[in-house]
C-alpha cells in the first residue's frame, strides 16, 4: 500500500491496517446510525502510519479501504474522507479543544 503523501511503500504499517480492520468490524456491528452521539454514529479513522519524508500522519478510511493524509481542523471532531466523502471521527490524539 502506497503512502498518499510520498508514494513510498514503507510509510504505512501493514500490521496497523490489519488491526484497524479487525477493530472497526466491531464498530460496524454495534453502530447506532440514529444516535446523537458522534462517536456512536461515525467510525474513527485508522491511524496507520506517518510519511517518512514529511512526518504527516496517514489515516485509513473503513468505507473505501484507502489511506489518506491527515486533514483535520481545530475544534472539529469529524472530517470527510477525501476519497469517498463519508463522515469519519478523528483519532483522540488529534482532538484539541483548548
Amino acid at each position: 500500500m502506497q503512502c498518499p503523501v510520498c508514494n513510498e511503500e514503507t510509510c504505512i504499517k501493514k500490521s496497523a491496517v490489519e488491526l484497524y480492520k479487525e477493530l472497526i468490524a466491531l464498530f460496524f456491528k454495534y453502530q447506532d446510525k440514529e444516535s446523537s452521539v458522534t462517536f456512536k454514529k461515525h467510525p474513527t479513522v485508522g491511524e496507520i502510519g506517518a510519511c517518512e519524508k514529511t512526518g504527516k500522519k496517514i489515516w485509513y478510511c473503513p468505507y473505501c479501504d484507502s489511506p489518506f493524509a491527515e486533514n483535520y481542523e481545530l475544534d472539529k471532531v469529524t472530517i470527510e474522507c477525501p476519497k469517498c466523502n463519508q463522515t469519519l471521527c478523528i483519532p483522540v490524539s488529534n482532538r484539541t479543544f483548548c
